[in-house]
């Protein structure tokens, strides 16, 4: 197929995914979560007060003192501030954010798989396959027609629903940090790009519906909960001195644990990894774990999209 087709192929899978309703509900389904897990950074916050008395954290302020007053042991009482109405909403968003980003994480894959997998195989059980090789149409053409309208509709899912959630607050006068919201986006983006070339794959293997939805399932549980526990089975039989980066290296084989470990160092909380791996915290610094992270989404989606060729090409498409 010549290249200028590419575009009326594209502007017509999109109007196709535009068209439906799994895509209005995904709208409703992410603007309600970001709203709910508001409310519950809210309450979090007003449950969960921050008490220091005589500079010692967590200590009853009304501690036996024998009556000696403890300012003679240069131990003065700190009173706590009450936060400002702007610093707690922040607090509650900032809470709100990570427990969407882990969602994130967590949805956006099987989203993206489901969505762009059943595309295809659509494609395959009602011939409009069969009408693209009349046209002499390229199976990678179809494959980047697919990918490209897939992408920019959860975009505009993402978009709409969290654009609209960060508007309302903002009108609201709640106040939150940029660049939180600014890498919360961005683990979205990252995550439907890789994703949508994975469902590509999905699609090209299955024959049905139903295949489809199982092998979607099969791969994000693997992906998702079962990956973790390879890597601290497999990990254990690498030798002391290559464990660190051993580790790193599956990390990027995998493309949810490699964009949760870029979210966590853009946020500035590599502590959670502890301090035998503050090595993240220097390639955060110096940009070495965004390229790594760029350099292998990239090579995932090029590997996908040969693959997926490749299958449809065997199966003469």
């Amino acid at each position: 197929m010549k290249p200028v087709l590419m575009y009326p192929m594209t502007k017509h899978e999109l109007r196709l995914l535009l068209r439906s309703r799994w895509l209005f509900n995904f709208i409703v389904l992410f603007f309600f979560l970001s709203g709910l897990l508001y409310v519950y950074g809210l309450q979090s916050v007003k449950s969960d007060p921050a008490e220091v008395s005589y500079g010692l954290e967590k200590v009853n302020a009304n501690i036996e003192t024998m009556g000696v007053n403890p300012e003679y042991y240069g131990l003065k009482e700190i009173k706590q501030e009450e936060e400002g109405k702007a610093e707690f909403s922040q607090s509650a968003y900032n809470r709100s954010i990570a427990m969407l980003m882990n969602l994130s994480l967590w949805m956006i894959p099987i989203i993206c798989m489901i969505l762009g997998g059943t595309s295809i195989i659509a494609d395959k059980e009602n011939g409009r396959l069969s009408l693209y090789r009349t046209y002499q149409a390229s199976s990678f053409y179809y494959l980047i027609s697919k990918f490209l309208s897939l992408v920019l509709c959860l975009f505009f899912v993402i978009g709409v629903s969290y654009g609209l959630f960060g508007l309302i607050l903002s009108l609201a006068g709640s106040s939150f940090e940029a660049h939180i919201y600014q890498v919360f986006l961005l683990v979205n983006i990252l995550l439907i790009l890789v994703f949508s070339a994975v469902s590509l794959l999905i699609g090209t293997i299955s024959r049905t519906r139903m295949q489809g939805l199982s092998l979607a399932m099969f791969f994000w549980i693997i992906i998702v909960f079962v990956y973790e526990f390879i890597i601290f089975s497999v990990i254990d039989w690498i030798p002391f001195s290559y464990k660190q980066i051993s580790l790193f290296l599956f990390i990027l084989l995998n493309p949810v644990e490699s964009v949760r470990v870029w979210s966590i160092s853009k946020l500035n909380s590599e502590y959670v990894f502890g301090p035998e791996y503050l090595i993240i915290e220097n390639w955060g610094t110096n940009g070495a774990l965004t390229l790594a992270l760029v350099f292998s989404i990239t090579i995932i989606i090029l590997i996908t999209f040969t693959s997926s060729s490749q299958f449809l090409k065997k199966r003469g498409i």
